[in-house]
């Protein structure tokens, strides 16, 4: 047992929509990346990249090898210094813009009436002109075989990628680098055990999904509460077009009354330590 620490910095090259939900015409995007959504990206890479193209066996030794915390935008490529919940207003202005675009009828050379919607994205410069990068975790363990370090260098993530949306680079002296447990933004993790954990005080707030719990439940001070579904590829034929079972979370963000021990789950979701 046992898994090693690595902190990734993902430098954005393109706009980012994560998809999350539509109100009226706009599409608005998380404001971080979830583990699900790297899962997928690296599961779609590495079953590319090995040339038999099983989403489904690839899928399954991601979950079994690697474990990820979520991602989330920063202009400083070694930390998160700004996370959604603690300056709403400032993260929005540094890292979203959103675009308008509409569907042409070609044949009437006009609109196509009431197609005209607006999409959010995490923007590749901040507002006042500076790089962004992604910064997260990759646990990976100690029996991995996989060469999830090379599939980094060539992943899309999110979506509208049809239009260049989701590119990213990483840089191998800079971007891939194994840490210390104490690396990760200051809460206390165990590399031991047969699953990754993580230690969250009460002055903490969690950053990835957690699965709703009697355990928990009733301590949660501040957050909310959303059902978390997301598309899988099990065929070729039929990439992203799986529908996952929904799964009752606290949203990142959420903050307990009293101190946890977390599981370090499947594609970055936390559970609480039975």
């Amino acid at each position: 047992m046992g898994w090693n620490l690595h902190r990734v910095s993902l430098k954005l090259l393109s706009p980012m929509h994560i998809g999350w939900r539509k109100i009226g015409n706009l599409q608005q995007t998380r404001y971080y990346v979830p583990g699900r959504t790297l899962w997928g990206a690296l599961t779609a890479r590495l079953a590319r990249d090995c040339g038999e193209f099983d989403y489904m066996k690839t899928g399954i030794d991601v979950d079994r090898f690697l474990r990820f915390s979520y991602f989330y935008p920063s202009d400083n490529e070694e930390k998160i210094d700004l996370f959604p919940w603690t300056g709403k207003d400032e993260f929005e202005w540094k890292f979203i813009g959103s675009t308008v675009n509409t569907a042409l009828d070609l044949g009437a050379r006009i609109a196509n009436e009431g197609s005209l919607h607006e999409t959010e994205y995490i923007a590749p410069k901040t507002r006042d002109g500076k790089q962004v990068y992604l910064i997260g975790y990759i646990f990976e363990h100690k029996d991995c075989r996989l060469n999830w370090k090379d599939a980094l260098t060539k992943l899309h993530i999110g979506g509208e990628r049809t239009y260049g949306w989701g590119r990213v680079e990483i840089d191998g002296s800079k971007g891939c680098a194994q840490v210390a447990e104490i690396d990760l933004v200051g809460y206390d993790i165990e590399l031991d055990g047969e699953f990754p954990m993580i230690k969250l005080s009460a002055s903490r707030s969690v950053i990835s999904h957690v699965l709703a719990d009697n355990q928990i439940d009733n301590f949660a001070s501040s957050g909310n509460i959303e059902p978390l579904i997301g598309l899988e590829t099990t065929k070729e034929e039929r990439f992203g077009a799986e529908i996952s079972a929904a799964q009752i979370c606290w949203t990142p963000g959420t903050k307990f009354s009293k101190d946890h021990t977390f599981l370090i789950g499947e594609k970055g979701i936390w559970k609480s330590k039975s």
